[in-house]
């Protein structure tokens, strides 16, 4: 049997020793701590309400509808820019016409009565009387003689008592007619008395404003722009029925707008007047604008599924592009601190009752107490406690349970 080489048995050697010691080192990184870390940093750090808002004029014009009417036209469109006593809407009013004709042709017949109340009969009726009267008085004077004859062939005995007896019947109904008729007159030329005219005065008074208020109303059946500005909002379509008082369209001053934003109520006790605000709209991403709190919320309102405090906010000069009614993005600033000291919030942990961020100390991990300042959804302010650059475990619950 061949004795093994010198050479191979150093190998096999070398190789028996390499693998001894590289389990040695694998088994001591196995025992070391496995942990994220990171270090305290300055920077400023702000606390912001991120939600959302609408944007709405600050200096607003609406159009109502002056009359009940169909919109039979419609002047201008959306966007567009017009001056003060534009022509906006075209309606038709068509009772309004109708009420107009009654009321005239009422004021015409109210006038001629009230002629006649204030300057008596008229010729033609004071005629018609005196004709009748007239010819009455003709008849009368022929009865006279025709009884005078009668009563002197009576006395000769050439005729009867009952001719004679009708004859002077028929007078005396010719006599009451001609009183009858004499009255008629005088009752028609004091047929009204003073309160009769002052009453058909103010009747025609009355009717002579009702005409001209219709047909003021039907004026406004051209509806005009209150203001100079620009409309963002068309509210009825051609054909529609609006009545007296709907509101048409809604203008407002290009560059005067707000900022509504619905602040969820959470989240309200944090927004006060004058902290700054930051608006983005999706339209226009690169760009974004800036503003204050002007006005916190007063109430609490359902908005969908939550319940939001309007909060007013004026909107400072920037890049043209926010309109009436656009859907923003908005962060509210609540809190901001220059140069603070923070570390990730993942950072912190309780240790025996002690808000406390862990630190690596050579092999070993040591908790320190810190006192916490300003917070935010990614970092933690500490006050006290650990130094800048200092490096604190994340997740140290979790590291604590492993070890």
């Amino acid at each position: 049997m061949k004795r093994k080489s010198p050479v191979l048995i150093v190998v096999i050697v070398i190789i028996v020793v390499g693998t001894a010691v590289g389990c040695f080192i694998l088994s001591k990184h196995t025992d070391a701590p496995s942990y994220i870390t990171a270090k305290a940093v300055r920077h400023d750090i702000r606390v912001v309400v991120n939600t959302n808002g609408i944007i709405e004029p600050a200096e607003r014009s609406d159009v109502y509808a002056p009359v009940d009417g169909f919109v039979a036209s419609i002047q201008k469109k959306e966007g567009a820019e017009v001056a003060q006593g534009q022509l906006l809407f075209k309606l038709n009013a068509e009772q309004l016409r109708t009420a107009l004709a009654e009321a005239t042709a009422g004021l015409l017949a109210a006038r001629r009565q009230a002629r006649a109340v204030e300057t008596g009969p008229s010729r033609e009726e004071l005629n018609e009387v005196d004709a009748s009267i007239a010819e009455t008085g003709l008849q009368l004077e022929q009865l006279g003689k025709d009884i005078a004859t009668e009563e002197a062939l009576l006395i000769k005995q050439a005729t009867t008592r009952m001719a004679v007896d009708n004859l002077r019947k028929q007078r005396d109904l010719l006599q009451r007619r001609i009183d009858s008729l004499k009255q008629k007159k005088q009752d028609m030329t004091a047929r009204y008395s003073a309160e009769d005219k002052t009453l058909e005065k103010e009747r025609i008074n009355e009717l002579a404003r009702q005409v001209n208020l219709l047909n003021s109303q039907l004026l406004a059946e051209s509806v005009v722009t209150p203001k100079s500005g620009i409309i963002y909002s068309l509210l009825v379509k051609p054909g529609a029925f609006v009545p007296k008082g709907q509101l048409m369209a809604q203008m407002y001053k290009p560059g005067k707008v707000l900022l509504r934003a619905y602040v969820d109520e959470p989240d309200l006790g944090r927004v006060r007047k004058g902290q700054p605000v930051r608006i983005e709209w999706d339209g226009m991403p690169n760009e974004h604008w800036t503003g204050v709190v002007e006005k916190p919320a007063e109430q609490v309102v359902a908005l969908n599924n939550r319940s939001v405090g309007e909060v007013i906010c004026s909107i400072d000069s920037g890049p043209a592009g926010l309109i009436p009614n656009l859907n923003v993005r908005v962060e509210v600033t609540t809190e901001q601190k220059p140069n603070a000291l923070v570390v990730p919030r993942n950072a912190i942990f309780n240790s025996g009752g002690k808000t406390s961020v862990l630190v690596p100390q050579g092999e070993r991990t040591v908790a320190k107490p810190v006192s916490l300042g300003l917070l935010t959804t990614e970092e933690i302010e500490i006050l006290s406690g650990i130094s800048e650059g200092e490096t604190v475990i994340l997740s140290p619950a979790d590291v604590l349970n492993k070890s």
